[in-house]
């Protein structure tokens, strides 16, 4: 996937960030899966008790429905790359031309440079420093200049171009993660069962269904099919 496919992705995916913000639903990762046979009775009842305190029927005051961590997620994103595009503007951004000429309107020289003038500084392909500030707007405006499509620019040198790639590439990955598009992997806190009693990782989160492996012995555990009688 190249930096501008991670580009395009935010300025495609913002809208249903916007929507997963807007409703809080009670999620858990790494998933359970079978790991709960492997935990303490005084771990089941700590979870049990810290379901009990999410339930929505539960009484006592309910958490926002505002999912405050997709909200954060989504200031981090976009002061990353308003930040990249306000340094890369300051960089490879053509000032304005300015109309120094002190002639009247009558003059038609003096009239057509205070024209030219208005229209370059009036260029919608320009990073403006104010008004609309957001994700999508930045992302787009930052594809536009890696692909050194035409304007009042220079082209990129090689280390601007790392530079909005990194941010790029960790913007899309940091949504992906919040939309649950993208592989993740922990640890469990629970040894192998197996005599080997190595390190337990959980992967999954990018829609394929999880699995849990022990990186000593290498044997796996998925989670059985709904289906399966």
């Amino acid at each position: 996937m190249t930096t501008t496919d991670d580009l395009d992705t935010i300025t495609e995916r913002w809208p249903t960030l916007h929507e997963a913000a807007g409703t809080r639903t009670v999620t858990t990762w790494p998933p359970a899966m079978g790991i709960t046979r492997l935990m303490s009775e005084e771990e089941r009842q700590e979870q049990a008790a810290e379901r009990a305190d999410t339930n929505p029927d539960a009484p006592g005051p309910r958490p926002t429905p505002v999912d405050v961590d997709v909200l954060d997620v989504m200031a981090t994103i976009e002061t990353g790359l308003v930040t990249t595009a306000d340094w890369l503007a300051e960089r490879v951004q053509r000032p304005a031309f300015r109309a120094t000429t002190g002639r009247g309107w009558s003059d038609d020289v003096h009239r057509q440079v205070v024209l030219l003038a208005a229209k370059d500084s009036a260029d919608p392909r320009r990073w403006r420093f104010t008004g609309q500030r957001d994700a999508p707007t930045a992302a787009e405006w930052l594809s536009l200049r890696l692909r050194d499509q035409p304007g009042p620019f220079r082209a990129l040198d090689e280390g601007e171009r790392q530079a909005v790639e990194e941010v790029a590439r960790m913007s899309a990955e940091l949504l992906r993660r919040t939309l649950g598009e993208a592989r993740r992997k922990e640890a469990v806190p629970h040894p192998c069962p197996q005599p080997c009693g190595g390190q337990l990782v959980v992967e999954g989160g990018d829609g394929a269904p999880p699995i849990v492996r022990c990186e000593d012995c290498g044997r796996t555990w998925t989670e059985p099919s709904s289906g399966a009688a």
